[in-house]
């Protein structure tokens, strides 16, 4: 029989926000996975734990989207697109919210962006911080290719 052991210290948040402590099993294997990997990251076990379920929970009930690491934290993605959710939305936006002019200015069929749109209709406000660090990384970046022109003559 596989020995298990308990993660006790793990907290849900209720509607108002706030930490309700709950207490799972899981085999030992597991838990020494998830300190490794907590370790490796330098993210503490609980909120290793929590973001794993939290997005397996979001991707169980959104197929087609996955979760990536990237300079600017982890987003949101269509799986195995290259593609970020929050590229399709802003795109979405610019194509005056026609999923089919997206869709052809992507270059990819309407069914395969659909994801990111319904992932988008639960999560907005997620989606619109990302297209707004997003716009502001752009304009830093404006900003410095600028100030190397001037430097440069």
């Amino acid at each position: 029989m596989a020995r298990r052991a308990t993660v006790t210290h793990m907290a849900h948040k209720t509607p108002s926000g706030q930490r309700q402590h709950r207490s799972f099993r899981f085999p030992e294997g597991t838990l020494e996975r998830l300190d490794a990997r907590a370790k490796q990251i330098r993210e503490t076990r609980t909120a290793l734990a929590e973001r794993y379920v939290d997005e397996g929970l979001r991707m169980d009930e959104h197929p087609g989207i996955a979760f990536v690491d990237g300079p600017t934290g982890r987003r949101a993605v269509l799986a195995g697109s290259g593609l970020d959710v929050w590229e399709v939305i802003e795109t979405l936006r610019q194509n005056r919210n026609s999923l089919e002019a997206t869709a052809r200015y992507l270059d990819r069929p309407v069914a395969t962006l659909r994801p990111a749109v319904r992932y988008y209709a639960a999560f907005p406000a997620e989606i619109d911080d990302w297209i707004v660090r997003n716009e502001e990384v752009a304009q830093a970046d404006q900003e410095a290719a600028r100030r190397e022109q001037a430097v440069l003559g």
